[in-house]
């Protein structure tokens, strides 16, 4: 059995038994069909962050409207989530900020505005409702939602370069940094603690299942930008758009299967890896795959 039909065998089973959504990121809903989605809904369960909805939307600006409406749209098709913060603090019990649990409503109002704008000019006559009653113009949405996105990605990258220091990576070294599976194991039992810093070993193992797949990103991320590096060079050379997957891997979870989809090979490496390096460490395998191409996802979808 090669490891193609083993993956496809695993999800098939899976999903028999009601355990798994496959998450779309942009670069799955731009490169599946509209159809080809259609068909994928009649057969599994697919879902769509906000983060990537926003993404999305923040081309609606673009010089070519009726292209990026399109590829807009399509986020009608999979199940819309909450904002990734805010489902895993509901999860956790965290704290998060309480705007975020307003963007898939208003962003359920921005699909539906779109659908009945056939230019750009159309959509700037239509408005948004959000749950305080603030009414928003569809004026300028595009660009806007693109400078909130800007945003996102600054904490990202601040995030990504206070990294270094805490893995201890030598810059002497760059090209020849190697992620071990203990180190990675340390870094996310750490993560998981500072998250719930009490006795309750049950939480804290919660915690480690629920942060592991973004924190295991994030470390898989950092290593790369690191071994791209000039030898002795200290600054990173960060990608914004990785701030995207790296928030949609708040919602996975190694005690799911839950499943995204994606065709950036920088994030199926580091989903990837994450859970073979775990798996080298751990005393009981995980059976979460975490992540798969387009072309994987589509097969298995024909098989």
């Amino acid at each position: 059995m090669t490891l193609d039909t083993e993956l496809y065998v695993d999800c098939a089973i899976k999903y028999e038994l009601g355990l798994i959504m496959f998450i779309l990121d942009t670069s799955a809903i731009r490169g599946i069909s509209h159809p080809k989605l259609t068909e994928a809904k009649s057969k599994v369960g697919i879902a769509v962050s906000t983060q990537t909805v926003l993404e999305l939307a923040s081309h609606l600006d673009d010089p070519e409207y009726l292209r990026a409406r399109g590829n807009f749209l399509k986020c009608q098709i999979p199940l819309l989530l909450n904002d990734p913060f805010w489902l895993l603090s509901d999860k956790l019990h965290l704290s998060a900020n309480s705007t975020r649990g307003e963007d898939k409503l208003v962003l359920s109002q921005l699909l539906l505005a779109v659908q009945q704008s056939q230019s750009l000019a159309d959509l700037g006559t239509k408005t948004l409702t959000y749950p305080d009653g603030t009414i928003a113009s569809c004026i300028d949405a595009g660009k806007i939602i693109e400078e909130i996105l800007q945003k996102e990605e600054v904490t990202y990258i601040a995030h990504i370069k206070s990294l270094p220091a805490l893995a201890g990576l030598d810059p002497l070294l760059n090209g020849k940094h190697t992620l071990t599976s203990e180190a990675l194991f340390g870094y996310l039992a750490d993560a998981a603690k500072s998250l719930s810093p009490t006795n309750d070993r049950s939480l804290q193992a919660k915690t480690f299942l629920a942060t592991a797949p973004y924190f295991g990103y994030l470390m898989h991320r950092l290593y790369q930008y690191a071994n791209r590096r000039p030898r002795g060079e200290t600054e990173l050379c960060i990608d914004a758009n990785d701030c995207e997957d790296a928030y949609i891997a708040l919602i996975l979870d190694l005690n799911t299967f839950d499943t995204l989809v994606t065709n950036d090979y920088g994030t199926l490496d580091a989903l990837k890896n994450t859970t073979i390096r775990l798996n080298e460490i751990l005393p009981i395998p995980l059976n979460s795959s975490l992540v798969m191409s387009n072309d994987e996802f589509l097969r298995f979808i024909e098989s």
